[in-house]
Order: structure tokens, then sequence, then C-alpha cells
């Protein structure tokens, strides 16, 4: 049995000191957290960026059309243009937000069927200054993302 003058349950103090706790908490964590987070959706655009410019080299390839890609580092998107899309891109992909393509003018890119790969060199950056770079080799036609760091240009 219990005593009449005990009472079960949290006090306000108590309820207060932990509320104060997880803020604290939160408030240590929540950078690192938005830090991770940049790093990860830079890492997935690279991804997104590479993936999108071998599926532009194969589809010249299987259909045996050339095509031009552009890259637009005003606009953030990656597109590929056709004698059958015209003045609207065939394909096209857009930056998420918080990542950026380095540059000031747009570049074009010739792909031929049967022809040599242009090198293309992509650099990516996020939010947090972290930048990649997607290269594609003209002698393989495979790109690769490189991570740069801060101390380069």
């Amino acid at each position: 049995m219990r005593s009449k003058g005990r009472r079960d349950g949290v006090t306000l103090i108590e309820m207060l000191v932990v509320v104060t706790i997880i803020a604290i908490v939160a408030g240590v964590s929540f950078p690192a957290m938005t830090a991770g987070l940049a790093r990860i959706r830079l890492s997935s655009a690279s991804g997104s960026a590479a993936s999108f410019l071998i599926s532009a080299m194969n589809r010249v390839d299987r259909r045996e059309q050339p095509a031009a890609i552009l890259i637009s580092p005003k606009e953030d998107v990656l597109a590929v243009y056709t004698a059958a899309s015209g003045q609207k891109p065939d394909r096209e992909l857009r930056m998420p937000s918080g990542i950026t393509i380095e540059g000031e003018q747009p570049r074009r890119f010739l792909l031929m069927p049967g022809g040599v790969v242009p090198r293309m060199t992509l650099v990516l950056r996020n939010d947090k200054g972290a930048r990649r770079s997607v290269e594609v080799d003209p002698t393989t036609g495979v790109p690769n993302i490189t991570r740069i760091e801060s101390g380069n240009p």
C-alpha cells in the first residue's frame, strides 16, 4: 500500500531538465547532421551526373544518331539534344537543391555514333563548399568521380 503523502509521477523541474538536455543535444548535433546530408546529396548528384552522361553516350551508339550534351552552370542542368528533339532537350538532369555546377558559360559536347568520346569534366559543389569532379575519360568513355580537396582551385 502507498502512503497518503507520497505521489507518483514527474515533477515540473524534472521535466524541464529533460527537455533542456534534449534541446542541447539537438542543437549540438544539428550542424553535423546537415553537413552529412549535404555530403550525401553531393555524392548522389555526382553519381546521377555520371549515369546521365553514360546513358547519353549509350543512346547515341544504340540509336546511331548524334546528340549534343549541354552543361549549363547558370541553370544547374545537364541536357541532351538530338535532331529529333529540336530546340527542346531530349533528356535533362536538374541538380538537387544545394548542389551547383561550377562555371560561368554553358558548355556543349557533340557525341557521334562510333566516334571518340570528348573529354568532359563537370565540377559540382554543395552549399557547404565540398566539391566533386565528374570526368569522362576519352579513351574508355567511363566517368570517374573524384573528391576535390578544399585547398585545390
